[in-house]
C-alpha cells in the first residue's frame, strides 16, 4: 500500500482537527458538572444538559450529512460546520447563565454532528478504494482516542484555570482547521444539478433518532416515560426504513445494510462498540470508589488503552490489504476477548495497576485493528452518494451503540453490584475496597465484564462468518430510475 501524497495528507490533517474536536467536546465536559453545579447554583439534574443538549444535537444533525453534502458539497457543508463550531464554543465560554451555555451546546453538536460522516465521506473519496485503509489509519485517531483524552484534558484544565477554558481551548482549533481546510481540502465533484433534500425523510428519522438517543441516554424522568420515548422514536426510525427502500433519492441509504461487507461491518461495529465504550464507566467506578484514589490515577491507567490504539491503528492499516479485514478484524477482536478475560481473572481490591495497564494495552492493541479497519473495509465499495450515506450511517450506527452501551454496563453493574452487597449503592461503598462489601462489589464488576465480553465474542462470530455472496452495492437492489415519458 503506497504512501499518501502531500495533498492528501494535509487534508488527513484538516479531518483529524475537526474530528477530534468533536469528540473532545463529548467527554470533556463530564469531570467539570460539580463546579458548573457550583457556579450556577443548580442541580445535577439540571446541569447535565449541559452534556445531553450536545450528544442529543449531534444525532440529530448525523442523519442529514449526507442528503446536505450531496445539495451542497461535502467540503462547503464541511467548512461552515467548523466554522459554526467555532462560534458556538466562544459562546459557551462566554456563557452567563445555564440555559445560555446548554443553547450554545446544542449549537456545538447541531455543527459537530455534521463533522465526522463528511470528514469520512472527504477522506475516503480523496483516495483510491485501495487506499482507504491509511487514510482511517490517520483520520480515525479522535473516534479512539477522544474519549479517553477529554475527560483528561478536562482535568488538567479545570484544575489550572476556569470551567470557561473548556469550550475555549477548541475555538483556535476550529478556526485554523477551517482555514485549512479553505486550502487544502479538495473540491467537491462537480455536479449536474443539486440534489434534492429528503425533507419528508428527515421528519420522519431526525425525531427518531434523538427520541431513540433520549430514551436510552436520559437520566432524569420515570423510566416508563423513557422507555416509551425510545421505543416512539424506533417506530419514527422503522417507518422511515420502510420509506428509504424504494425512493430513488433518500436521506439516507439504508439499503446499503442489505450489502454482505457493509452490514457486517455495521453489526461487528455496534456489537464491539457498545460492550467496549460501555465498560469505559467501570473503571472510574473501582478506582475512585472502591479503591478511594484520584481521578489521575484513572486517567493514567487510560493512557496505554489510547497508546495501544494509536499504534495498533497505523500497523492494522498496512496489514489490511495484505491479509484482509476476516484476519485483522479478527485478531484484534481475538486480542481484546482474551484481555478482558485475563483482567476479569486477576481483578481484585488491590490488583496492581501496573497489571490493569498493561492489559489496557493489549485491549487497545485489539481496539486499533477493529475498529476503524471494519469502517475502512466496509465501504471500501461505496463511492459517491452510497459513500456519504454509508459514512453518515456508520457513525449514527456507532454514536448509538456507545449510547446504550455505557447505559446498559452501568444499569447491570448497579443492579449486580446491589444484589451482591445486600442492596448497597456504588457511592455508598468508597473506600470499601477491601472489606466484605467491597470485594462483592468488585464481583459485580467482573460479573459486568463478563456480560460485556459476551457481545464482543458475538461480534467474533460474526466477523469471522464467511459471507455467501461478494459485496454488490450497485446491484439489482438500487431502485430502478425514474423513466421520462413523452406525450
Amino acid at each position: 500500500m503506497t504512501r499518501l501524497t502531500r495533498p492528501e495528507l494535509r487534508a488527513a490533517i484538516v479531518l483529524v482537527a475537526g474530528g477530534l474536536m468533536a469528540v473532545l467536546d463529548a467527554t470533556i465536559v463530564a469531570v467539570a458538572l460539580p463546579r458548573l453545579m457550583a457556579t450556577f447554583g443548580t442541580s445535577l439534574t439540571s446541569v447535565q444538559w449541559v452534556i445531553a443538549a450536545y450528544t442529543l444535537a449531534m444525532v440529530a444533525t448525523m442523519p442529514l450529512a449526507a442528503g446536505l453534502a450531496a445539495r451542497w458539497g461535502a467540503r462547503r457543508v464541511y467548512l461552515v460546520a467548523l466554522a459554526g463550531f467555532a462560534v458556538a464554543s466562544a459562546a459557551a465560554g462566554a456563557s452567563a447563565g445555564l440555559g445560555w451555555l446548554i443553547a450554545a451546546r446544542a449549537v456545538q453538536g447541531l455543527s459537530g454532528g455534521l463533522l465526522a460522516p463528511l470528514g469520512m465521506t472527504i477522506g475516503f473519496g480523496a483516495v483510491a478504494p485501495e487506499r482507504r485503509g491509511r487514510v482511517m489509519a490517520i483520520t480515525g485517531l479522535p473516534m479512539l482516542v477522544g474519549p479517553i483524552l477529554g475527560p483528561v484534558l478536562g482535568a488538567v484544565l479545570l484544575s489550572t484555570g476556569s470551567w470557561r477554558a473548556l469550550f475555549y481551548v477548541t475555538v483556535p482549533l476550529a478556526l485554523l482547521g477551517a482555514a485549512a481546510g479553505l486550502a487544502w481540502l479538495p473540491a467537491d465533484p462537480v455536479r449536474g444539478r443539486r440534489a434534492r433534500l429528503d425533507l419528508a425523510g428527515a421528519m420522519l428519522l431526525v425525531p427518531g433518532i434523538v427520541a431513540v438517543a433520549y430514551g436510552i441516554s436520559a437520566q432524569d424522568g420515570p423510566a416508563w416515560m423513557r422507555l416509551a420515548t425510545a421505543a416512539a422514536g424506533a417506530v419514527l426510525v422503522a417507518a422511515f426504513a420502510v420509506r428509504a427502500l424504494p425512493h430513488q433519492e433518500p436521506l439516507l441509504r439504508v439499503r446499503l445494510l442489505g450489502d454482505p461487507a457493509f452490514g457486517r461491518g455495521a453489526a461487528v461495529l455496534a456489537l464491539y462498540a457498545a460492550p467496549y465504550f460501555g465498560s469505559a464507566v467501570l473503571m472510574p467506578a473501582y478506582v475512585q470508589t472502591l479503591r478511594s484514589d484520584s481521578v489521575s490515577v484513572t486517567a493514567a491507567l487510560m493512557i496505554p488503552g489510547a497508546v495501544g490504539m494509536g499504534l495498533s491503528l497505523q500497523v492494522a492499516a498496512r496489514l489490511l490489504e495484505r491479509l484482509g479485514p476476516r484476519l485483522v478484524v479478527g485478531a484484534g477482536l481475538g486480542l481484546a476477548i482474551a484481555s478482558g478475560l485475563v483482567q476479569v481473572a486477576v481483578l481484585r481490591a488491590d490488583t496492581p495497576y501496573v497489571l490493569l495497564g498493561l492489559l489496557g494495552l493489549l485491549q487497545g492493541v485489539g481496539t486499533g485493528a477493529i475498529m476503524m479497519p471494519t469502517i475502512s473495509s466496509s465501504s471500501r465499495d461505496l463511492h459517491g452518494p452510497d459513500l456519504a450515506s454509508g459514512s453518515a450511517l456508520l457513525s449514527l450506527v456507532s454514536t448509538i451503540a456507545n449510547g446504550m452501551g455505557t447505559v446498559a454496563v452501568s444499569a447491570l453493574f448497579t443492579a449486580l453490584t446491589a444484589v451482591l452487597t445486600g442492596g448497597a449503592s456504588i457511592e455508598a461503598l468508597s473506600g470499601q475496597g477491601a472489606s466484605g462489601r467491597g470485594t462483592a462489589a468488585v464481583d459485580a464488576l467482573r460479573l459486568t465484564q463478563v456480560a460485556a465480553l459476551v457481545v464482543m465474542s458475538i461480534a467474533l462470530v460474526v466477523r469471522l462468518r464467511p459471507v455467501r455472496s461478494p459485496s454488490a452495492i450497485l446491484d439489482a437492489r438500487e431502485p430502478p430510475a425514474r423513466v421520462e415519458r413523452t406525450p
